[in-house]
């Protein structure tokens, strides 16, 4: 199943970006004046910027569901991760926590799906099988 990329996460990690460079725009402020404050703002929001494209490029563009887990796939066709569904958490419908483990025997890999980001059967297959790994 392809995914999209997910417009609410995109606009839900500009919004947190947003408020911590205020946070910390307001907070150096007091301590070191605004023209620095400024400077150390658009650092923070550039480091931000920069680990959210690193989370973009590490998320699949296709998802192939299979007997035995899941298979992931970059944009280039070159598998992200496959493994069975360890665990899956749910948020209101909306997001989607699938828990997969790897080939090898470290901790499971993370993978974010959002609703907007596949049509909703295909959703909520995953959150069936995403429940059924859990158990």
């Amino acid at each position: 199943m392809p995914l999209r990329r997910s417009l609410t996460v995109r606009a839900a990690s500009l919004a947190f970006a947003l408020v911590c460079t205020a946070a910390v725009h307001f907070t150096a402020a007091q301590h070191l004046g605004v023209p620095d404050a400024i400077w150390l703002a658009a650092a923070a929001f550039a480091a931000l910027a920069v680990s959210y494209v690193r989370f973009e490029r590490r998320q699949p563009m296709l998802l192939e569901l299979t007997p035995d887990g899941v298979i992931g796939y970059d944009a280039g066709g070159r598998t992200l991760f496959y493994g069975p569904i360890v665990g899956a958490a749910q948020w209101a419908e909306r997001l989607l926590v699938l828990a997969v483990a790897g080939a090898d025997a470290r901790r499971p890999r993370a993978v974010l799906v959002a609703a907007d980001s596949v049509d909703g059967a295909a959703f909520r297959e995953l959150a069936v099988r995403g429940r059924q790994g859990a158990y």
